[in-house]
């Protein structure tokens, strides 16, 4: 013997589906982390920024000390025009910045 089922939208169907999905994801599966598994993490990542802070302290004193100064010096290199170029240009200097 046959049931006979009333006409149901595809739409109300994905719809009821996708709630007995979800349902059974949240009853079959655990919370993935409980009060005190969290509170670890918190500690362990608030352990972790004291540590960087530490490090931060200690290379900001490394790097008080005195480093030799550099000295720039410029060396100028004339550059004359072509004189075979169909355009005529003007003789200009270009500077060099060399750091010793």
């Amino acid at each position: 013997m046959k049931t006979i089922i009333p006409f149901v939208s595809p739409r109300k169907r994905k719809a009821v589906c996708a709630a007995v999905a979800w349902c059974a994801v949240v009853a079959l599966l655990p919370a993935c982390a409980s009060r005190s598994q969290f509170q670890k993490g918190y500690e362990r990542g608030a352990s972790d920024t004291v540590k960087r802070q530490y490090w931060i302290l200690q290379d900001m004193q490394k790097r008080t000390e005195p480093k030799p100064e550099r000295r720039l010096s410029l060396y100028r290199i004339p550059i004359a025009p072509d004189p075979d170029a169909t355009v005529k240009k003007v003789p200009y200097e270009i500077a060099i910045p060399i750091s010793e």
